[in-house]
């Protein structure tokens, strides 16, 4: 299969390795395999994202689709009640640092989110697809649409936003 950008391409993950650059497909190459645990739910929301940035197609969502598609291939996949408390979820409010910068906090969010609290982390982002899945104590390079940004690495994880109170502050 030949790249040619004007035809439109067939929907789905099939075709991705045909018909983009190989640096970009090495990058996310180079991560696996990507240790994580993923929950039933937090699967199905994944492979949406991965649907509607394939669907957009832009080379920096298709750089997206690759990494959530390789990050589903490896991920062990748990129902929701089995997996451990320091897993972070679609949902939950997680510390994390990128290299040497100083410690953030989000809440994870996957389509919509029920209030405006502050601090929320889309997951249909690189570090929201990079953080999903890991556990406290975790560290993993992290991508962005031009390469790798750096490391993340998991500090803590709080209770899922969806069974936590209102946020304060």
């Amino acid at each position: 299969m030949h790249c040619r950008p004007e035809v439109p391409q067939p929907s789905g993950a099939g075709n991705l390795p045909d018909c983009h650059p190989a640096a970009a497909a090495d990058e996310v190459a180079a991560l696996r395999p990507i240790r994580s645990i993923l929950g039933r739910t937090d699967y199905w929301r994944l492979n949406e994202h991965r649907r509607r940035a394939e669907s957009l197609g832009s080379p920096l969502l298709m750089r997206l689709a690759r990494l959530i598609r390789a990050k589903m291939l490896d991920a062990a996949i748990l129902d929701p009640d089995q997996l451990p408390p320091d897993v972070v979820t679609g949902t939950s409010c997680v510390t994390f640092a990128i290299g040497q910068r100083r410690p953030e906090t989000r809440i994870l969010y996957h389509f919509d989110y029920a209030d405006r609290r502050r601090n929320q982390l889309h997951v249909g982002t690189f570090a929201g697809v990079t953080l999903i899945g890991m556990r406290v104590g975790q560290r993993m390079r992290l991508l962005d649409g031009s390469g790798v940004a750096g490391e993340i690495r998991v500090l803590a994880v709080g209770p899922d936003s969806a069974t936590a109170g209102p946020a304060s502050g």
